[in-house]
């Protein structure tokens, strides 16, 4: 991980995808803020490292997800996101296995991202 990177908002996902409408909510705030040349970042931890999965399959469940938004996160400028190492070896997962290319982070580079970044929101 680079030593400089501090974000004007770091948004942190949590839950899993198709549980709620928490993911959707972070993903449109951090769309927004990005519109604004706010400098965002994105981190996955524990069961939010699924939202990346790339072989969900919300229609069986009648349920809109989250993984076109995730794939435009490029056309924003939000190319930096990270995910909880621990995270990735509790679900059997690379970052080879994610939807997009992130950064696998210990505790240490992630609790570096939270300190030196403006704006934390938590979803």
């Amino acid at each position: 991980m680079k030593a400089s990177n501090s974000f004007d908002l770091l948004v942190v996902f949590t839950q899993p995808p198709l549980t709620a409408s928490l993911a959707k909510e972070g993903l449109d705030l951090s769309l927004v803020n990005s519109t604004f040349e706010q400098q965002t970042g994105l981190i996955f931890l524990g069961a939010g490292v699924l939202q990346l999965h790339p072989n969900q399959q919300p229609d069986i469940l009648a349920l809109k997800g989250t993984q076109a938004m995730l794939q435009a996160l490029g056309l924003y400028d939000i190319n930096q996101l990270f995910v909880d190492e621990q995270a990735l070896l509790d679900y059997s997962l690379t970052t080879a296995d994610l939807l997009l290319p992130t950064e696998s982070c210990n505790p240490l580079q992630l609790q570096k991202l939270l300190a030196t970044s403006r704006n934390v929101l938590t979803f």
